[in-house]
């Protein structure tokens, strides 16, 4: 069995998770729980720049704390078989995180919002590349479910 295929069944039922979930905190739960702590599975990803997930990042990040705001240091994996990209991200000095299923736009970025309670927030996101947009946001249109985003 290929180190791919061990996490197969996860990474579908990670998918369908971030469609689906109510709460988002499960998402990282199971994301963290079955995929991201075992070193078979770091090693699936290679080393990967995505400069439209970071521009959308910096425009939730930007709603989140309502002003411009830098993500730094995104270090995103990407696991091409499964058009899925991870990585951490420092975004105002906190910690912060994202999951990005390439293949259905479908992403989720969670952000320590604040360090002294370890306030976490959750957001769940969809953005579509448009060309030669006028929007100020670079060509990206970022969708929100209507419960985009939960607080923990």
């Amino acid at each position: 069995m290929s180190d791919l295929s061990k996490f197969e069944k996860n990474l579908e039922v990670l998918k369908d998770m971030l469609i689906t979930a109510d709460d988002f905190k499960d998402v990282y739960e199971y994301f963290f729980d079955h995929m991201a702590e075992n070193p078979d599975f770091i090693k699936l990803g290679k080393r990967s720049e995505n400069p439209s997930l970071k521009r959308v990042t910096e425009l939730i990040a930007k709603r989140l704390f309502k002003k411009k705001v830098k993500v730094r240091n995104l270090l995103l994996k990407k696991i091409p078989e499964y058009s899925f990209y991870h990585g951490p991200c420092l975004i105002k000095g906190r910690m912060a995180g994202v999951l990005f299923f390439e293949d259905i736009d479908v992403g989720m970025l969670s952000v320590l919002f604040r360090p002294d309670t370890c306030e976490t927030r959750f957001i769940r996101f969809s953005s579509v590349q448009t060309e030669n947009s006028k929007m100020k946001n670079s060509g990206n249109v970022i969708f929100c479910a209507p419960k985009n985003k939960t607080i923990h």
